[in-house]
């Protein structure tokens, strides 16, 4: 059999009509590209090889996914084919290349708003909007892409300090098993009247980028985030009628969920980006204190 006629039958097993053909001559080896299949001759002596291999979406050849395979020695063939094709299945995986958007630091404005998503003056709780502060600190972080697309989960964990400031001369208190805003005692201004959270952060996020391995690019990403209480207080500072500045902690606990979530979606580009979450869990127990989501929008600077 001529190597003519060898390459004839061997561009026969693929569908017909040529797109593309690209050749890599050695002494003993040729490779032909037809259409989405790699043909691969080679000699060794007396006999001779043919290999057929489908190529993967980006053009990269996959030496696993063989679908045809042909010796030739003293005038006879035998041949070796695969009636079923290997069937690929994405496997997410750990991927440094594809850097996510969760650690960093951030700082936003705090605020509770309702089932409806109507922001403050919620269930007789007025906040200072300006002063109610937000941070952030997202110390872990982990991608798993999915292969070959912009797509990956990222998740990892985080700290955050919420500070909301009562614009009503009040604060929280617990008063028989429930928390209420308790009016300050007769006579006394509060200079400041403060409801204090510590969490630890844990996200669930899907995000998508433009970039390319650390290439700059935009992003989008959005998810949940469990919220695991660590620490909270109630604290005010007010001046006595001698003008002795006075700050105290009047309350720990109050009846705030120990474990929530929240709903979270961010955007931006390169290593800064925009926040905003939502809880749709109320912050103290069911009849246990006022009824509020806790809601926040701010930036975020990623490492």
């Amino acid at each position: 059999m001529t190597m003519k006629r060898l390459i004839i039958m061997i561009a026969l097993i693929v569908p017909f009509g040529w797109s593309a053909i690209a050749m890599e001559s050695g002494e003993q080896d040729t490779t032909i590209v037809v259409k989405n299949k790699r043909i691969k001759i080679s000699e060794e002596g007396d006999r001779t090889k043919v290999k057929v291999y489908e190529l993967v979406e980006d053009g990269e050849y996959i030496e696993s996914e063989q679908v045809f395979e042909g010796h030739y020695i003293d005038g006879k063939s035998y041949e070796r084919r695969k009636h079923m094709r290997n069937i690929s299945i994405p496997v997410l995986g750990w991927d440094r290349n594809f850097s996510g958007h969760w650690a960093g630091f951030g700082m936003g404005f705090a605020n509770f708003a309702d089932g409806s998503f109507h922001v403050n003056d919620i269930d007789g709780v007025s906040l200072r909007s300006g002063k109610s502060l937000e941070y952030n600190l997202n110390f872990l972080e982990k991608s798993f892409r999915i292969p070959r697309t912009n797509w990956a989960f990222v998740t990892g964990m985080g700290m955050r300090w919420n500070r909301y400031r009562i614009d009503t001369n009040s604060y929280f208190l617990e008063v028989d098993g429930v928390t209420i805003l308790q009016p300050a005692p007769e006579g006394i201004r509060l200079s400041a009247s403060k409801l204090n959270t510590t969490s630890l952060t844990i996200p669930l996020l899907m995000e998508w980028q433009t970039r390319k391995k650390q290439d700059e690019g935009f992003f989008v990403s959005a998810g949940v985030v469990g919220v695991i209480k660590t620490m909270s207080s109630s604290k005010i500072a007010y001046r006595d009628e001698n003008g002795k500045k006075h700050k105290t902690k009047v309350d720990g606990g109050m009846n705030i969920h120990p474990v929530t979530m929240d709903f979270l979606v961010q955007t931006g580009y390169n290593w800064i980006g925009v926040y905003a979450k939502y809880s749709p869990v109320e912050m103290f127990g069911n009849n246990k204190g006022p009824k509020v989501h806790p809601v926040s929008i701010g930036l975020h600077l990623h490492i």
